[in-house]
């Protein structure tokens, strides 16, 4: 009982953390950017370049994360990330041009970077047997961070005007800071066991960036990137060159967007209990055949269908992969291999939109980009039976002392 209870606090640690860093530090935004560019009067060029920003102090530092947290403990990095997500928002608040934006979005980036890699080293360090449900529940703070965002910006807006989106940067640091005196406070370092006839020349190199199974996992990662961002950029876009108005398509993608919340729990509790491969090629498939429906039937019900079932899947994929990427290998390489296979996704990402937006342009319309998904999808799904059922590395033995007390 004292060891349930233990694990659910983490859970909601973990939860505030990510909706701080994932959910605000990434995601809002998005959301604020039409506000943030009349007021600081950007074009939309300079406001894309924000965005890209973030991404690249993202995917700059997320590697190197990896590997500090396995030399300086995971907790550390993940409330020094924390704090500096919080010290990018509070920064937010004030900016007056573009230039002054660039610092602060960058900011977030790098906090981000420092805490998810870490974050599910702690949770897959204390919990092996229910890894995929709390890295699911990791994943769930990137939709919740979204829906808190969406909602209280109305209010904001209507409460200062033009300026709103000031105080909600602020009010967003200020529960970053409390997600970082939280996570200093409940969450601990798991213990890592020395390996088994360990030989000194032994390096990262080949325990992780050349390891077979780790390559897999980054490859269909790195496909998954590919494929993720194709239906967030031009869906919304063909549901209303498919004559859906605007109000129904806010509500399919609404639809989808929340159940994309629940998508993580759910998919890694299945996953605990039927498997990681499995579940990743069920999830997989379905997701691949989501991207089609809306191909063959353009009309609401499809469009529907599609994201229901996109959004209940889409988030059960990204934390399965991650899941994996630290089962490939020994429990004390966790969390480079993890830092390593989301250099993948994030390259993936980078690519997916502007590959997509080509074929629009040039090869059938947004048909051709959403085929395009289902195919990198049914790719990953092909690679992905190539993983190995069991776990590769060493299995984690957590004392029975530890286990109660989570540390």
């Amino acid at each position: 009982m004292e060891r349930e209870q233990q694990m659910w606090k983490y859970a909601l640690t973990c939860v505030m953390v990510t909706i701080s860093t994932l959910g605000f530090g990434r995601m809002s935004y998005g959301i604020l950017m039409p506000f943030m560019k009349e007021e600081l009067t950007l074009t939309y060029e300079q406001a894309g370049m924000l965005g890209t920003i973030t991404s690249i102090g993202y995917l700059g530092l997320v590697l190197f994360a990896g590997i500090m947290a396995a030399k300086w403990g995971s907790k550390r990095l993940v409330v020094i990330g924390t704090l500096l997500v919080a010290a990018g928002l509070f920064y937010l608040s004030f900016v007056q041009s573009f230039f002054s934006c660039m610092l602060g979005m960058a900011i977030l980036g790098i906090g981000t970077a420092f805490t998810y890699t870490p974050l599910v080293n702690i949770v897959v360090g204390w919990f092996p047997r229910q890894r995929g449900m709390m890295i699911g529940f990791l994943g769930s703070g990137l939709g919740l961070g979204t829906l808190i965002s969406s909602a209280m910006i109305p209010f904001f807006t209507a409460w200062f005007s033009m300026s709103g989106w000031r105080y909600l940067w602020a009010v967003y640091g200020l529960l970053s800071l409390l997600s970082a005196l939280a996570a200093q406070i409940v969450l601990r370092d798991p213990p890592i066991p020395a390996r088994k006839h360990a030989q000194a020349e032994e390096s990262l190199f080949r325990e992780v960036y050349v390891h077979k199974r780790v390559l897999l996992v980054a490859l269909i990662y790195g496909l998954i990137g590919f494929a993720y961002l194709i239906p967030q950029s031009f869906l919304f876009s063909f549901m209303l060159e498919s004559d859906i108005n605007r109000y129904e398509a806010g509500q399919i993608m609404a639809a989808g967007g929340l159940l994309s919340i629940f998508s993580g729990p759910l998919w890694g509790t299945i996953s605990d209990r039927v498997g990681r491969k499995k579940s990743l090629l069920t999830a997989l498939f379905i997701g691949a055949s989501a991207m089609a429906l809306p191909v063959v039937f353009p009309v609401y019900a499809g469009f529907m269908a599609s994201q229901l079932l996109w959004g209940i899947t889409v988030v059960g994929m990204l934390l399965l992969i991650q899941a994996l990427s630290t089962e490939q290998i020994h429990p004390s390489y966790a969390p480079v291999a993890l830092g390593y296979v989301t250099v993948y996704f994030a390259a993936g990402q980078l690519l997916g939109p502007g590959l997509g937006g080509w074929l629009v342009d040039h090869a059938g319309g947004i048909r051709s980009s959403l085929v395009l998904c289902s195919v990198l999808l049914l790719l990953s799904f092909i690679f992905s039976t190539q993983l190995h059922k069991q776990a590769a590395g060493e299995k984690l033995a957590i004392p029975k002392e530890q286990q109660t007390t989570g540390g």
